[in-house]
């Protein structure tokens, strides 16, 4: 499993809250945060993984940004979130994790060795993106570089915020949120199939370079 480093936060918690310095959440007590430092602690020190070939491995972070690049249409109506899901064997366990903050289109392009992996272009200068709450996702000359909105997200976003949710979502727009976990399927026989997979859910949006 990948230890991903977090950039903390450029306003520091209240002096009453306790920060996680691995993935940045906050608790009330020193309670809270000891269990989950513990968790934290237990997911990061697998032991016993198979040694996977370079190659093998460099083939499938591809086969991952092409799966990618498939939902990064040129389509105003397909905006919003996206899934990709790849077959992905282990043995055992569920794995969970965020990208979200500075940095965090960059962590990725380094794992999946492409920078070109969240974003996508077209004529017109027209480009289909994975939405990071970074101020500089794509350049680095940002004043030559602006985004604009399609209504119809502005739309989506504000019913979003109108809408009264029975429970907090997976992910939040501006996150990118990658899981394994194994999928049953039950037959009518009784048998049952199983296969690991891994799980790529984040937002998309749209914008013409100037």
């Amino acid at each position: 499993m990948i230890t991903v480093p977090h950039t903390p936060p450029h306003t520091p918690p209240p002096s009453n809250f306790f920060l996680c310095s691995t993935c940045g959440r906050q608790f009330k007590s020193s309670r809270g945060l000891t269990q989950h430092t513990r968790v934290i602690k237990k997911y990061n020190q697998r032991q016993g993984l198979d040694d996977v070939p370079a190659n093998t491995i460099s083939e499938f972070k591809e086969i991952l940004v092409m799966e990618i690049h498939k939902k990064l249409v040129l389509n105003f109506r397909s905006i919003g979130k996206k899934l990709v899901s790849i077959l992905c064997p282990e043995t055992k366990g569920n794995y969970k994790c965020i990208f979200h903050g500075d940095g965090a289109y960059q962590i990725l392009s380094e794992i999946l060795n492409s920078d070109q992996w969240g974003k996508k272009g077209y004529s017109q200068k027209q480009e289909t993106y994975v939405v990071c709450l970074n101020p500089t996702p794509w350049n680095s000359n940002s004043h030559d570089q602006s985004e604009e909105i399609d209504p119809l997200e502005q739309l989506i976003h504000q019913q979003s915020k109108n809408y009264k949710k029975t429970r907090r979502p997976k992910f939040s727009r501006g996150e990118i949120l990658v899981e394994w976990k194994k999928r049953v399927s039950r037959e009518i026989n009784g048998n049952l199939c199983t296969a690991g997979y891994i799980y790529f859910n984040f937002y998309i949006s749209q914008s013409f370079v100037l």
